[in-house]
């Protein structure tokens, strides 16, 4: 029974951590007359955020790019609209690199969503070794790496992700998926309290934390970590998976 406990939420919990692909929208990269220009076509859900983050490696950038573009509120962009990014000469290289970067990045995204997953592989493989920097690349090459069972490699990844950003709640979510998945329960029970201490609502964080609880054979604090997910969902098929467990823990079957 406990090794079918652990099956199953293992494969809930794989839908869950594929939930969390970062995206890196449809990108048309044009190089400007200006050698140190870029333009770039705005997608439907880009963030002046994201864009930022994408070319000069800085999401602190959104309001510069906002005030070069005419852009009175930095939050609201319109698909479709051309933006005009402007690099200095040590800005310029790293643009272009992240750029062709991204073009692999994206079919490694579209790749992932139709479960080719070795070809998705591939292209963030390729987009890492262009620009290393881009981490959503290092991100959704951590989880094709996890979801074919390369965790330990995939977990060195997202090691060095949140050693650069311990506050991304999708990097440590992975990490914790992946420590769970390499049977390091402890470590993982300690990663998903840690995004709860920074999102008390994060209900993929409760979720894990409830499961690694009781795959470490820790059942009195699983079933208050499944009470804690019931209280953030008592209504979605995840919540009935919280109640089955909860009720199996209590009854000692």
């Amino acid at each position: 029974m406990k090794n079918q406990i652990f099956s199953g939420l293992l494969l809930l919990m794989l839908v869950f951590v594929a939930s969390c692909t970062k995206q890196v929208f449809d990108q048309q990269v044009q190089t400007g007359n200006n050698s140190q220009t870029l333009q770039h076509v705005v997608a439907e859900g880009e963030t002046l955020g994201r864009i930022a983050d994408n070319y000069y490696g800085d999401p602190a950038m959104a309001g510069i790019i906002a005030r070069q573009n005419g852009i009175s509120d930095p939050n609201k962009i319109v698909p479709g609209s051309v933006l005009i990014l402007k690099f200095d000469d040590s800005q310029y290289h790293s643009a272009q690199r992240r750029a062709m970067a991204l073009e692999a990045y994206n079919k490694g995204v579209d790749l992932m969503a139709h479960d080719r997953l070795a070809e998705a592989e591939k292209q963030f493989r390729l987009a890492t070794e262009t620009a290393p920097d881009l981490d959503s690349a290092r991100y959704n090459l951590a989880l094709v790496l996890s979801q074919r069972g390369k965790n330990t490699e995939a977990l060195v990844l997202l090691n060095e992700l949140t050693s650069e950003n311990d506050t991304d709640s999708d990097f440590l979510f992975a990490q914790g998926h992946c420590l769970f998945q390499l049977t390091r329960f402890v470590e993982a029970v300690s990663v998903f309290e840690k995004i709860l201490i920074l999102d008390g609502g994060h209900k993929r964080a409760a979720f894990g934390l409830a499961r690694s609880l009781q795959a470490d054979g820790q059942n009195q604090k699983a079933m208050g970590a499944w009470k804690r997910y019931l209280d953030l969902d008592s209504t979605s098929s995840w919540a009935d998976v919280a109640q089955r467990n909860f009720r199996k823990l209590r009854d000692g079957s």
